[in-house]
């Protein structure tokens, strides 16, 4: 089951990652700055776009647990819950746009990367909304465990990003050359015909019918206050955690140069190929462990969370050994400067340290998630980033300025360990078992009718889509 649900979230997040790739391979032929300038930039967009992100993440905690207690429409009334509250993000993100220009002024970067860091981030967030109404209806289908129809929209749309990216920043295929801010614009455009796409499949066919998703649209206010009760916590989190590593990329190995700064954002962009898929396992674990709960059942939840941390662990593992091996010949892959080239592949020695304990950060955040318990992860996961890493990772560059982004990067690695210990502490103590996150006890469950496994036919053959509800 965990598998069932899993490989359409992986081959989700790996499209994603794989388009961050290309993308940042088709910029990087506009040289180091354009390479530094989209790192740190798209840092900064989704330190904003984080508390978005963060809370409609939360989508799949409130959608899973009421099919767990077989409250079908309530599962389409929490998705457009959080549609409508994307849509108020994103008012936020256009009232940012202005400060933009003056922030990266603060910062200090090379006058070239300052500019193409405002036009990127600039452009980026006039699609906040949009893109927040995507990731929402996305984890909406995570959880009613259908989550092929997100792998579709983010493959498709993925197509369409790299189509345009091509196109943009250089002025290929008939388009106009816009340089780093036609990467961007590439993605806001791919993010509103996602959440056009997915907005479709939910209001049309059997969709629409089981989960009456056409008469559940009007705004909610007890059930966005649900929705918003466990999702502010993890939003506040996804904001400050997004926000401590653009400081550490962008302000504390910023100082260090153009060449750190670079052969830092290369380092990251490797990083992104492993830990994306392993978000996409968390995903599934976080559906799981919500319909688990709903349906009163921890003890699956224990076993589906230790089987989701497993297959993390044995990915990413081999992505650390990958970095360890061929280190120099990923960096190659992106640069030809020899300062950038030595420098990363020291750095992604340091990243294939920490591998095991991300698999782990990120497995048992996601099922903690899932349980509805999100505050305490945000309390406890803010304090460690901002005082381990991003103070650690300062005093670091001060005493000793002559190891450069080594320094920061060793400081992360600790960060790491630390983080993924305890929240594998968190979820083996268990106070998740008695919270209530969608106030369950006050209706029955109508499932009882229905096999256990909703992704298993009784004739054994795996299938995507849950079984039609009881008569």
């Amino acid at each position: 089951m965990l598998l069932a649900l899993a490989l359409p979230n992986v081959a989700s997040t790996a499209a994603e990652s794989l388009a961050s790739f290309v993308d940042f391979a088709i910029v990087s032929t506009l040289g180091p700055e354009a390479q530094a300038a989209v790192s740190s930039a798209g840092l900064v967009y989704f330190s904003v776009f984080g508390f978005c992100l963060g809370m409609m993440v939360c989508v799949t905690t409130v959608v899973s647990q009421s099919l767990g207690v077989g409250r079908l429409r309530d599962c389409s009334a929490y998705g457009w819950q959080g549609v409508w509250l994307s849509m108020v993000c994103g008012l936020v993100g256009i009232a940012l746009w202005p400060v933009i220009p003056g922030f990266y002024a603060w910062v200090g970067h090379d006058v070239i990367v300052q500019q193409m860091e405002s036009e990127y981030t600039q452009i980026r967030l006039l699609g906040l909304g949009v893109s927040g109404a995507a990731v929402a209806l996305g984890h909406f289908f995570n959880g009613i465990h259908e989550p092929r129809h997100n792998a579709y929209s983010v493959i498709g749309t993925t197509l369409l990003n790299l189509f345009l990216s091509y196109g943009l920043v250089q002025g290929r295929l008939g388009m106009p050359a816009m340089g780093v801010a036609g990467a961007a614009l590439g993605s806001v455009i791919a993010n509103l015909v996602r959440a056009l796409w997915l907005l479709g499949v939910m209001c049309n066919g059997r969709i629409a019918v089981k989960y009456e998703a056409r008469r559940a649209w009007p705004l909610q206010w007890d059930k966005m206050r649900r929705l918003a009760r466990v999702g502010w916590p993890a939003g506040i989190s996804f904001m400050v955690d997004i926000t401590a590593w653009a400081v550490l990329m962008a302000v504390i190995i910023g100082q260090f140069g153009t060449h750190h700064l670079a052969a830092s954002a290369t380092c990251w962009r490797f990083t992104d190929l492993s830990f994306m898929p392993a978000i996409g396992i968390g995903h599934a674990v976080c559906t799981l462990v919500g319909r688990s709960i709903g349906e009163g059942r921890p003890d699956l939840a224990r076993r589906r969370t230790l089987l989701g941390a497993l297959l993390n662990m044995g990915y990413m593992g081999g992505m650390a050994l990958m970095f360890v091996l061929f280190g120099r010949e990923l960096m190659e892959l992106f640069s030809d400067v020899p300062e950038v080239i030595t420098l990363g592949t020291q750095l992604l020695v340091l990243a294939a340290l920490f591998q095991l304990f991300d698999a782990t950060c990120i497995t048992y955040s996601n099922a903690l998630r899932g349980a509805g318990d999100t505050r305490w992860p945000a309390v406890v996961g803010g304090l460690q980033v901002w005082i381990l890493m991003v103070g650690g990772a300062a005093l670091t560059a001060r005493l000793f300025p002559e190891w450069g982004a080594r320094g920061p990067w060793i400081v992360a690695t600790f960060f790491v360990v630390v983080i993924g210990i305890t929240f594998a502490l968190r979820w083996r103590l268990g106070p998740w078992e008695q919270m209530d996150v969608i106030g369950r006890g006050g209706e029955p469950s109508v499932f009882e009718a229905i096999p256990t496994d909703p992704l298993v036919p009784e004739d054994g053959e795996q299938d995507f889509a849950p079984a039609e509800e009881a008569p």
